[in-house]
């Protein structure tokens, strides 16, 4: 059985947790993306960049629903269910606390393996059979779609959120977002609270078992971007990259993709692979070290954004973070074209491992920049 949200201060937290949910796919899809050579995999490098947009969106959908309620997002953790200190910031491997189907999310580079995950993480049951087929804990969900279905009905719920509590406070406009299909809703009532929950399901996680019945590439007029490329499921998408092959427009999305070929070279990747934080202090932790607090840092930025910040410069706080994730890449395709001294054959792979404000921030920081001056 679902598990309900109830009160108003646990839909704020689903949401706080929403909002982590969706950037904790983001670092997974990025590993594979920036381990792909230049100018190689060019169709796999376009539907992964496409997708990471659109998590962003979904972010941004889930921040406006919040600040709607009255509550910034926030990197804090927080008190859900019965469950207490559940962080929105995820560190890798990953096992959800929250959705107990999805299975443990690693940072890979591009592979077989990868794409599966891929393809788990968006799956309406993340693989599995049946629903009865996933074991939940109490406090928890059995897929992302059980999850935003109960957000869904607590927003619809006057009992729970009173149609005097929305107020549009700090909404990023539509203006901001861009790099991918879709659109920002600003919330400023019951009804685009529930838009804005429901297009995350429609383009992303949480997609309905119903939508492997119908045809894999339904795309509107916000799915469609200039260019003509078509935005469908991220799950239709991630199943191309896994067939090698595109959906037919006559196919649905349960079915196996049989129309033209989409080329991957695995070959063309860099054979990065994860370590874990261990104390070294040589010059391969120094640069692990050095992404990791620039990736905290671009947290730091998107949450700000979301949180109503500002910029002095022509850039606005969210646009000012996309562009530090950008940024972010090179440091990223550095690291995955060093050579890993514990693993020969294989590269140093990005962490993503946010360091919080406070003392550990600062004791980074110091050891980043102590480390770089001495060099």
């Amino acid at each position: 059985m679902t598990t309900r949200i109830s009160t108003l201060e646990d839909l704020k937290a689903a949401l706080q947790l929403a909002i982590g949910l969706e950037l904790s796919t983001i670092p997974v899809y990025l590993t594979g993306l920036y381990s792909i050579r230049e100018n190689t995999n060019t169709d796999a490098a376009q539907t992964i960049r496409s997708v990471v947009m659109e998590e962003m969106l979904h972010m941004t959908l889930a921040a406006n629903v919040l600040n709607a309620l009255g509550e910034p997002p926030s990197t804090n953790p927080v008190d859900f269910q019965d469950r207490k200190h559940l962080s929105p910031i995820p560190t890798y491997p990953l096992e959800s606390p929250l959705i107990s189907g999805i299975g443990t999310l690693e940072l890979l580079p591009l592979s077989p393996r990868a794409v599966e995950s891929f393809v788990r993480i968006e799956h309406p049951l993340h693989g599995a059979a049946t629903l009865s087929a996933i074991t939940a804990e109490p406090g928890s969900y059995r897929t992302i779609g059980e999850f935003y279905e109960a957000i869904d009905t607590a927003l619809n719920d006057p009992t729970i959120c009173p149609d005097t509590l929305f107020n549009p406070t700090n909404q990023t406009p539509d203006s901001e977002y861009y790099g991918g299909a879709g659109n920002v809703i600003q919330v400023s009532n019951r009804a685009t609270a529930r838009q804005a929950i429901k297009k995350i399901i429609d383009e992303g996680e949480g997609l309905p078992q119903e939508a492997l019945t119908k045809p894999a590439k339904t795309v509107t007029d916000t799915d469609r971007l200039t260019s003509g490329w078509q935005m469908y499921s991220h799950y239709a998408r991630f199943r191309e990259l896994q067939t090698g092959r595109r959906f037919r427009t006559n196919q649905t999305a349960g079915e196996t993709p049989t129309g033209a070929m989409l080329l991957l070279d695995y070959n063309e990747v860099e054979p990065a692979e994860f370590t874990p934080r261990n104390g070294d202090g040589g010059p391969e932790a120094l640069a692990l070290d050095s992404f990791d607090l620039s990736y905290s840092q671009l947290v730091d930025e998107v949450y700000y954004a979301f949180a109503g910040g500002q910029r002095t410069t022509q850039s606005t706080a969210l646009q000012s973070a996309v562009h530090g994730m950008y940024a972010l890449k090179n440091k990223a395709t550095a690291l995955m074209r060093t050579p890993n001294p514990t693993h020969p054959g294989h590269t140093l792979c990005p962490r993503f491992s946010y360091v919080a404000l406070g003392g550990d921030r600062d004791k980074l920081t110091r050891r980043v920049e102590e480390a770089t001056a001495t060099r």
